[in-house]
């Protein structure tokens, strides 16, 4: 299980080189995983169509960590250096908002108007305006519910004993320790065969 990370740390440690880490008296085991990070980060740049289950499996072969310390590592890079995936995206839907854009301008010039009504059509749905966006969750709103401590089970829907502390006091001191242990006589009964299972 992997320890808690200071992200302002490795966010001010991973765009030094090896010479400066060094210099500030880096620990060995951060300057490692700054290592792994930019490996990672270097092999998505490489392959960017990758799924972080591709780049968990570089990770733990290439470096020799365990799955979970792979998925931190992942989750740490897209924290400080971006989620490739999503920036892919991202560039994508403006690419195709600006050819959009060029071949709406020619087919209002050739006044086909059919092909901007297709065109629009095609813009609305790569910007998603014809849906509601997501609404954000307000978790600094949501109050947690506090729970007091009972012994009364009626607030479960048990019926309260009556005398119910006596009654425990007394059958502690019925079977405490203290009292004599009175050996019991018994009768061994040998096996004949008869209590077969089959």
């Amino acid at each position: 299980m992997s320890l808690p990370v200071n992200i302002d740390q490795y966010s001010r440690y991973i765009t030094l080189s090896d010479d400066e880490l060094l210099e500030l008296r880096v620990n060995p085991k951060i300057l490692e995983r700054l290592h792994r990070l930019r490996g990672l980060y270097a092999y998505w740049l490489q392959f960017p169509t990758k799924f972080d289950q591709e780049i968990v499996q570089y990770d733990m072969s290439m470096f020799k960590v365990g799955r979970a310390q792979a998925y931190d590592d992942l989750h740490l890079v897209q924290l400080l250096l971006g989620n490739i995936q999503q920036a892919g995206k991202e560039f994508m839907r403006w690419k195709i908002n600006k050819d959009l854009e060029e071949d709406l301008k020619k087919a209002r010039r050739a006044g086909d108007f059919r092909s901007v009504a297709a065109i629009e059509k095609n813009r609305i749905l790569n910007n998603r305006t014809d849906k509601d966006d997501e609404p954000e969750f307000e978790f600094d709103k949501i109050v947690p519910q506090n729970f007091e401590p009972t012994d009364d089970p009626s607030v479960i829907g048990i019926e309260r004993v009556p005398d119910l502390r006596s009654r425990i006091k007394k059958l502690i001191t019925k079977y405490s320790k203290d009292t004599m242990i009175e050996d019991a006589e018994y009768v061994e009964v040998e096996d004949d065969g008869t209590d077969s299972t089959e």
